[in-house]
């Protein structure tokens, strides 16, 4: 074989090798998302969900819409299939379906606007999903006394009684350390938060006990959180 007949045979082998790497590596980071679905309200005979940031009117005589579809609805809950799986979800419950892999850790997290203009992202507190509202003006992460039960937080038991301010005016809440809390890839332990003993925040608010130990940058209608170094 000529040195040149030779030469093209081996960088056609040599890019025949790349374009296949590439393309295992294309196919091995395509990963389907987290799927997010709060109950928002209850109309009726009808249910209002909001899934993966869009709201959704549903009744238990319909079928099946985004592979979702209500069950039952009862006075402030309904059971719902999501994606096969059923779950009871109380008014402000939200409900994350992951998927069966093992995510890459990540330093940097991007959430972006939803409809109503605001970052929200699903996470997890002592390894339960959590819906987050991202409330830079939050000093720390709040929750409402529903989801401390759910979560399985003895605030009343370990909690430090005080007041907070909210839109109603000042409530009573309790002082609590979260073991961890994690968004993305982007885990902390021994987060400080409140429980407040009323339905407000129906979302739990992620403030800046959590994200004052991140960089924030903001670039349109998203938001990158990445760890500081």
């Amino acid at each position: 074989m000529k040195k040149k007949q030779w030469m093209r045979v081996w960088l056609s082998t040599i890019l025949s090798v790349l374009f296949s790497v590439c393309v295992a590596t294309s196919q091995a980071d395509e990963r389907p998302t987290a799927r997010q679905v709060m109950l928002q309200g209850l109309l009726g005979n009808k249910a209002l969900l909001l899934v993966d940031g869009q709201r959704l009117m549903l009744s238990a005589r319909q079928g099946s819409q985004q592979g979702i579809r209500i069950l039952r609805i009862g006075e402030d809950w309904v059971k719902v299939s999501i994606d096969g799986k059923t779950r009871r979800l109380g008014l402000g419950d939200s409900y994350s379906v992951t998927p069966q892999y093992k995510a890459r850790s990540s330093s940097e997290v991007v959430i972006a606007k939803n409809n109503r203009g605001m970052y929200s992202t699903v996470g997890s507190i002592n390894g339960l999903p959590v819906s987050f509202l991202v409330d830079t003006g939050a000093s720390t992460i709040a929750m409402n006394a529903h989801q401390a039960r759910r979560l399985g937080i003895d605030y009343l038991v370990k909690g430090e009684p005080t007041f907070v301010g909210t839109a109603s005016g000042m409530s009573k809440a309790y002082r609590v350390t979260l073991d961890k809390v994690m968004v993305g890839g982007i885990s902390q332990h021994n987060v400080p938060a409140v429980v407040i003993d009323s339905g407000f925040p129906v979302q739990t608010l992620l403030g800046m006990s959590f994200l004052g130990r991140l960089e924030i940058q903001r670039d349109g209608n998203v938001m990158r959180l990445r760890k500081k170094f």
